[in-house]
């Protein structure tokens, strides 16, 4: 099954803040926007498109977290449960449009033939905690296959569109170091914005 040779091919195994994770991969953002209107409902929009990154591990069969961290700002670490996962020809694909489990809508991680790699996170719930810094100094995003590999995205060279108390956007940026991750041994719901 074509499926299965995507989630191959784990080479190495190190732990990031107690999930077991393969490698660690650059997955710069194409766009982060954290918007943080007076509704109460923020979104989090995350978009990494490259050609160099591949999909290690299967969510269908172990899920994934999505770590998001703004300084100032506060981090948060929310679970994509295997439940929610499903396998498309390229890749996979997560849908909770209920938000039963925490505040991803949808998230997407593939790899074409052509060779183009596509990691995608949209949030949008008064359950995301991260809020734009007046302005936010540096950011973080790691998504986490567990079992498989990280992806990483990170303060660059890029300057932010918009940087303030209600909306942090960045375009087009290189930063790729892994500077955040989730931190819960089982891949929980974690919360660790200060004063929560």
């Amino acid at each position: 099954m074509k499926s299965k040779s995507i989630a191959l091919g784990i080479a190495t195994t190190l732990v990031c803040g107690g999930i077991a994770v393969a490698a660690q991969q650059g997955a710069a953002a194409k766009k982060l926007l954290v918007n943080n209107p007076p509704s109460g409902n923020k979104t989090v929009v995350y978009l990494s498109k490259n050609t160099t990154g591949s999909v290690v591990g299967d969510p269908t069969l172990t899920g994934a977290t999505f770590t998001l961290t703004l300084t100032p700002g506060g981090t948060q670490c929310v679970t994509l449960p295997a439940s929610g996962w499903t396998t498309t020809p390229v890749g996979f694909k997560y849908k909770d449009p209920q938000l039963a489990n925490g505040p991803v809508k949808v998230a997407l991680i593939k790899q074409t033939p052509s060779g183009n790699f596509l990691l995608k996170v949209i949030e949008k719930s008064s359950q995301v905690t991260p809020a734009p810094g007046n302005p936010t100094a540096t950011y973080g995003t790691s998504f986490e296959i567990n079992g498989g590999d990280q992806y990483c995205s990170s303060t660059g060279s890029a300057t932010p569109k918009k940087n303030d108390e209600k909306k942090f956007l960045v375009n087009k940026d290189d930063g790729t170091l892994c500077t955040t991750s989730c931190s819960s041994p089982s891949g929980a719901f974690l919360d660790a914005t200060p004063g929560f």
